[in-house]
């Protein structure tokens, strides 16, 4: 008679170590999102911060105030204004002042009434308005040209002054 050979399972298999190389991967992976997520949150509060000043200094701004805004409301001494031009004392004083303002926003750091000359580049239209060439004195020896339109209406003269 022939005996079969019996196959039995050996009483030691081999354990799999399976289970605990997924456990320590997921471990390693969800430690890897708590360090970004740390990290992530501390430069947004940094940036949030910054922004933060950012908004307390814009609010802290002063805006000046010793810009008169009313031709009617000038002050007694109006200082030095530019001679020149076809425009009367009072007009000239606002288109002046126009003209600091933008002069100083386009580099024209201190404009001078010294040394700025005024040139009338378009006599008086059918409607009353003409075209000054005013050459500002910056300060610093540089002059800036700007061109200033000079409107009539409704009994007062409107200064616009074209940024260069």
């Amino acid at each position: 008679m022939e005996s079969t050979p019996s196959f039995s399972p050996s009483p030691e298999a081999p354990k799999s170590n399976r289970n605990l190389i997924i456990g320590v991967v997921i471990a390693v992976i969800l430690c890897c999102c708590c360090v970004v997520t740390g990290v992530a949150g501390y430069y947004g509060y940094q940036a949030y911060l910054k922004a933060q000043q950012a908004v307390q200094q814009f609010e802290d701004l002063e805006i000046p105030t010793g810009i008169p805004f009313d031709p009617n409301q000038l002050p007694e001494e109006l200082g030095d204004i530019p001679q020149g031009g076809l425009a009367d004392e009072t007009t000239r004083y606002t288109a002046w002042l126009s003209i600091q303002l933008v002069g100083m926003m386009t580099g024209c750091a201190t404009p001078t009434a010294q040394g700025t000359t005024i040139r009338v580049s378009q006599q008086p239209d059918s409607n009353g308005e003409w075209v000054e060439e005013w050459t500002a004195n910056c300060g610093n020896g540089d002059p800036q040209s700007f061109k200033v339109t000079f409107t009539p209406e409704n009994g007062v003269v409107n200064v616009n002054v074209e940024i260069p």
